[in-house]
């Protein structure tokens, strides 16, 4: 009878061990998302970031293991920062099999701020100063320094989001938006096309004429909807690619 009970616990216990080592093995094997950018990514004024944001949407889709290291107000500039000084950030991103971002509002934002005060709100002449500022193409040659940091440590997938235009159809700031994201999303998309294994997705499309069902009133940033939606196009390009 002892030696029965020994015989049982044993077989236990072999079971157990096959059964952690299966799930260890599981856990090994399993393809990691790394999300970079600012508080698009971070999913901003969502009730629950953690599970609504779109880098998680797409993990529990895909299978992804998500690491989300993007930061509200972030801008290009702090991203490559912290690529450059950052040694748990950079192991992140070195160990990812995708990375996903949004990047580049907020130096929109802070262009259009300038614009804003330059041209005592008038439209026009905020989308003149808006036009030259963005003529210089230095925020485009910003996000294409940041994906050579980013290929500088990983071979990860990269997939870039596009910039929609979070303003409230009818507003003056929506038709600035109408009337320069056109240029800015072209700009994106040559800056895509210009590395190998970086791939754009079209959030302007997917957000135009929608902002009432897709950007938090009165805020700029997605609702679950929206981020739902970022998750949707993004996954798209993953699976195409």
């Amino acid at each position: 009878m002892i030696k029965m009970k020994w015989a049982i616990r044993n077989a236990l216990i072999a079971l157990s061990a096959v059964f952690l080592s299966a799930c260890a093995q599981e856990g090994a094997n399993q393809a990691t998302l790394v999300a970079l950018g600012d508080s698009i990514t971070y999913g901003a004024n969502l009730e629950d970031s953690g599970r609504s944001a779109y880098p998680y949407l797409i993990g529990n889709d895909a299978g992804f293991e998500v690491h989300n290291l993007a930061v509200s107000g972030w801008q290009t500039a702090q991203v490559k920062e912290a690529l450059r000084e950052d040694e748990e950030y950079r192991q992140k991103v070195k160990d990812a099999d995708v990375i996903a971002m949004t990047i580049g509002a907020n130096d929109l934002l802070e262009i259009l701020r300038l614009a804003e005060s330059a041209s005592a709100g008038d439209p026009e002449r905020m989308e003149e100063i808006m036009r030259q500022e963005l003529s210089n193409g230095i925020v485009f040659s910003e996000i294409g320094k940041l994906i050579e940091e980013i290929q500088s440590l990983t071979d990860a997938q990269i997939l870039l989001y596009n910039i929609y235009n979070p303003f409230p159809p009818h507003s003056n700031m929506h038709q600035i938006g109408e009337a320069l994201l056109p240029d800015v999303n072209t700009a994106f998309q040559e800056v895509a096309e210009s590395y190998e294994n970086v791939y754009l997705a079209d959030a302007y499309s997917a957000f135009r004429d929608k902002q009432e069902d897709y950007i938090i009133a009165g805020d700029i940033h997605p609702t679950e909807e929206g981020q739902a939606v970022l998750a949707e196009i993004g996954l798209e390009v993953i699976e195409t690619e």
